[in-house]
């Protein structure tokens, strides 16, 4: 009773990881919405308008995700980090005997807790703007210097998800120097590459001309975001046997 309690744990952290990261863009996008096609903080019935500034609404779609942490969606952004960090922090997952596998020191526990800690510090520094954010619910705007900062910390985040999908959802329950090559697998697989693929694009991006190139959409960064949040996603409810499995046995072996 106790094992499969442990692994229904585990199943349903994996899950509420990957519900989270999938409703991440989607909710920031339609809260924001929401609140400025009703004009919320500007409505004396939500807001001390005596000791407010008057709150002027932008448009409803962010150039990132990060950005929406100015926006009346902030909240919903910090909060969303903050519970995946915890659950990351929760998530110990299984040991790894050191001469029984390639990749012993990729942990479950080491790779989430890594993940856990990029993203604490993506909502304790957030991204930095060039241009004026006139819907900033904030005093501040964050430096440049902080804002190189957040987007190290949203890289190294992603590359641990990454390195999830590609090692650690992958370790072969019987074989464990060998990695799973089963459609379940595959799937890690390019979940995972997907990510890395994503992350190479928005460097690509960002330090090239293609930011002030006028064929490219303003919403680039937040695609591309939104995109790998998908592949997160996909493989996290997957592993939680949310998404039902790809191979005929469904049992919890791997690590």
């Amino acid at each position: 009773m106790a094992a499969s309690s442990y692994v229904i744990s585990y199943h349903s952290i994996r899950r509420l990881i990957g519900i989270l990261g999938l409703l991440l863009p989607f909710l920031c996008w339609g809260v924001n919405s929401f609140v400025n096609s009703l004009d919320l903080l500007n409505d004396g019935r939500f807001v001390d308008l005596s000791q407010s500034s008057a709150y002027v609404p932008r448009g409803n779609l962010k150039s990132s995700i990060s950005h929406f942490y100015y926006t009346a969606s902030g909240p919903i952004f910090t909060g969303i980090l903050i519970t995946v960090s915890i659950f990351l922090f929760c998530y110990k997952g299984y040991p790894v005997q050191k001469n029984k596998d390639t990749w012993y020191w990729l942990t479950d526990n080491r790779v989430a807790t890594f993940a856990a800690i990029c993203a604490l510090g993506i909502v304790a520094l957030p991204t930095g703007s060039e241009e004026k954010i006139e819907d900033n619910i904030h005093i501040y705007v964050a430096s440049a210097g902080a804002g190189r900062i957040h987007l190290s910390f949203a890289a190294l985040f992603f590359l641990a998800m990454a390195v999830f999908c590609i090692i650690n959802f992958r370790r072969h329950p019987d074989e464990k120097k060998k990695l799973k090559t089963d459609r379940e697998g595959k799937l890690y697989l390019v979940c995972g590459l997907g990510m890395i693929i994503s992350l190479i694009l928005l460097a690509i991006y960002s330090f090239s001309s293609l930011q002030t190139a006028t064929w490219m959409p303003y919403c680039f960064v937040y695609v591309m975001e939104t995109l790998m949040l998908i592949f997160f996603a996909v493989a996290w409810l997957v592993k939680g046997r949310t998404i039902p499995a790809l191979n005929k046995d469904e049992r919890e072996t791997s690590a």
